[in-house]
Order: structure tokens, then C-alpha cells, then sequence
């Protein structure tokens, strides 16, 4: 039975048998968490070597434009080199889980990067433009699911504004290298390869979407289960002492402002230590799961029942005089007398204690519980199996 002076205020239930540690949970949920951070670096990690290597086919593309003298080849080198470069620092920063702009990916870093590089493109090579012009078509079909939306849409305005000034300033505006069958094979094959990558990039998006959405709903099962745990008893499926707390004190501020009875009844089973002691403790979790299954029973469905701790329960009854409350608790003792006990254990019977206290103005909720336990004690001594108003 619970203790007298025990903290009311308290929402801490007691622990059900079996369950982790505290601190062997907090060190299961640390290492979760770094399992998840280092299997985000390493996608990280492996999507920049994806950009690194999109710079070298991409510079391939030119390198073969200046073989045939479409273009010098200053071009793919001024194109790859410097994309390398932002991928070689892109994977240092991600090694040391550093991020820019707050983006650890740094996938905005990537998209900026690549952005700049082909705008000088088209500014000193516009014989080729064409083609940096279809790398910033891919480059925006990833950014617009990697940067946010005002992001993305500033970074549109100035490249737009920027491939309006390499098509329409000077003598040498953007072209399409078609002088020769094998520029025009190659035109034709890299805007091909734009068509393929905008494809696979879409793709890609989609299956992130969708896991993305699968995590949500895994996050939001997760939280459901979390919410269940804080707020309910593993053992009985009733609520906790946390939650009947809170609904005490919702109850409470309730009936001050309507200025309606609220009652509530701390019912204790009685010689519950002998059932443990007799059947063991399987048996004695057996039949909490019993008696909260017959209580439910007997339950309106403005009451509110849940375990306060052991084999102790708590039930709050809103818009109850201490009259009814009695007539109730009454009801229910002969409703347990009357349940099946027998699947439990050959034999066994339950009955309960229970002290019973109603709201009085100006009361909190230590010291209606306080009331509540001093009748729960008064019934224990009057033989059990009854139940006393505080």
C-alpha cells in the first residue's frame, strides 16, 4: 500500500519487472544515435563520390568536343578540376561531420558549386554552352528536393539571369556545336545523357520520397509507442500514475471552474503479497491484468482508472458526489467477488480495499490524495474488503 508520505506530486509509476535499466536504455538509444549519424555520413560520403564522378564523365564530354576542335582544352579542365576540388573538401568537412549554410549533407554546397562552374563555363566557352546549360538542368533537378524553397528559387533567379547575359552579350553567344556530323553526334548523344540523368534523378527522388515518407510513418509509430510508454502501464494496459496525475489535475481545474463534485478512490487488493508469495509472481501479474480487465467493466465513460504503483489503482470519478462514489465502489467490490478468478488460479479469490475522498474548495491534488490514502489505511484496518470515505 502506498505510503503516506509519499510524494504526491511525483509521476514517476513504478517500474514493471523486466524492464531496462535507465541508464542501459540511455546508452542503447546513444549508440542508436550514432549508428544513424555514421550511416548518414557514409551516404553522404558516397553521394559526393557520385558528384565526383558526374564531374569526370561531364568533363569527359568536353574533352572529347576539344578533340575535335569544337572546343580548347582548357575547357574540361577548368570544368573538373575545380568540381573535384569541391568534392575533395565536401568529403573532408563530411569526415569531420562539419556542414555549411547548416547543411551537413552538403548537397547545397555541391548544387551552389556546380552552378557556379558552368556559369563561367558559358561565360568562357560559349561554343559549348549548350552543354552547361543541360548540366544545370540536372543540377536543378536534384537541388529542387536537397535546398529549400527560397534557396532554390534565389539560385534560379541568378542563373536564369545568368545564362540571359551569355546568350544575348557580345559576338560569341551560347551555340550548338553542329558544324560537323561528329558534333552534331556528340550534341545529339549530351542531350541524350541530360534526358537519362534527369530521368535517373527523378527516379531517385521518387524512391527518396517514399522512404522518406516511410520514415515518417515509422517515426510517427514510434512515437505512438513512446507516448504509450509514458502514459500507460505495460503490465495492465491501464494508464499510469504519470497520465492519472495529469488527468487529476485537468479534472480538478475542470471542477473549479464549473463547480461540479469530482470524487476519486484509491483501491488497494488485498492480501496481494500472499498471491506472490502462494503462485509466484507470473501468477500475481496474471491476475493486475485481470482486475483491470474486470474493473473496465464497471467503469462510465467519464471515469478515468489507471495503476498507481504495485497492486495499488487509482480511479477518478468527475461529476460524482461521495454518495455515488461509494454506491460505485461498492458495486464494483461485488462485481470482483463475482469474477471468474479461477483462470488465473485454481482457487483463487479477489478482493479489494478501497478509501475514497471527494474535491473540497481550495484543495490540491496532495492533499485529496493525501485524504484518499488515510481512508484507504482506515479500511485496511477495518478488516479489508471495504472501503472507507475520507
Amino acid at each position: 500500500m502506498t505510503n503516506a508520505h509519499t510524494p504526491w506530486t511525483s509521476a514517476a509509476a513504478a517500474a514493471p519487472r523486466g524492464a531496462p535499466a535507465p541508464a542501459v536504455a540511455e546508452d542503447d538509444a546513444a549508440r542508436h544515435r550514432a549508428d544513424l549519424a555514421a550511416q548518414r555520413r557514409s551516404q553522404w560520403l558516397r553521394d559526393t563520390r557520385v558528384v565526383a564522378v558526374s564531374y569526370g564523365l561531364n568533363g569527359l564530354c568536353l574533352a572529347l568536343f576539344a578533340a575535335i576542335g569544337t572546343v580548347h582544352w582548357s575547357a574540361p579542365l577548368l570544368y573538373t578540376v575545380p568540381g573535384w576540388l569541391v568534392c575533395l573538401l565536401a568529403t573532408r568537412l563530411i569526415a569531420r561531420g562539419r556542414s555549411i549554410w547548416r547543411d551537413p549533407s552538403l548537397s547545397m554546397l555541391h548544387s551552389v558549386a556546380g552552378m557556379v562552374i558552368c556559369l563561367m563555363g558559358m561565360g568562357l566557352y560559349p561554343e559549348v554552352g549548350f552543354f552547361h546549360v543541360l548540366v544545370l538542368f540536372t543540377i536543378f533537378v536534384g537541388a529542387t528536393y536537397r535546398m529549400p524553397r527560397d534557396k532554390t528559387n534565389l539560385a534560379w533567379l541568378v542563373v536564369s539571369a545568368g545564362i540571359a547575359v551569355a546568350m544575348l552579350s557580345g559576338d560569341r553567344r551560347l551555340q550548338v556545336p553542329h558544324a560537323t556530323a561528329l558534333e552534331q553526334a556528340l550534341a545529339g548523344l549530351c542531350f541524350a545523357a541530360t534526358l537519362a540523368r534527369c530521368l535517373l534523378l527523378s527516379v531517385l527522388n521518387l524512391r527518396n520520397n517514399l522512404l522518406l515518407r516511410e520514415r515518417g510513418e515509422q517515426m510517427a509509430e514510434a512515437l505512438a509507442e513512446i507516448e504509450r510508454l509514458a502514459n500507460g502501464d505495460e503490465l495492465t494496459g491501464l494508464p499510469n500514475r504519470r497520465s492519472m496525475l495529469c488527468s487529476l489535475d485537468d479534472e480538478m481545474a475542470r471542477a473549479a471552474r464549473e463547480h461540479t463534485p469530482v470524487c476519486i478512490a484509491l483501491l488497494d487488493i488485498d492480501h496481494f503479497k500472499r498471491i506472490n508469495d502462494v503462485h509466484g509472481h507470473a501468477v500475481g501479474d496474471d491476475a493486475l491484468r485481470r482486475f483491470a480487465q474486470v474493473v473496465q467493466g464497471h467503469l462510465r465513460a467519464t471515469d478515468r482508472f489507471g495503476r498507481h504503483g504495485g497492486e495499488e489503482f487509482l480511479w477518478l470519478m468527475p461529476h460524482t458526489a461521495p454518495a455515488e462514489a461509494e454506491l460505485a465502489v461498492a458495486r464494483l467490490r461485488e462485481g470482483v467477488a463475482a469474477a471468474d478468478w479461477d483462470a488465473v488460479a485454481a482457487g483463487l479469490r479477489l478482493s479489494f480495499s478501497a478509501g475514497i475522498a471527494d474535491l473540497r474548495p481550495d484543495e490540491g491534488p496532495e492533499q485529496l490524495l493525501s485524504r484518499a490514502d488515510r481512508a484507504l489505511y482506515g479500511a485496511k484496518d477495518a478488516g479489508r474488503d471495504c472501503h472507507h470515505l475520507g
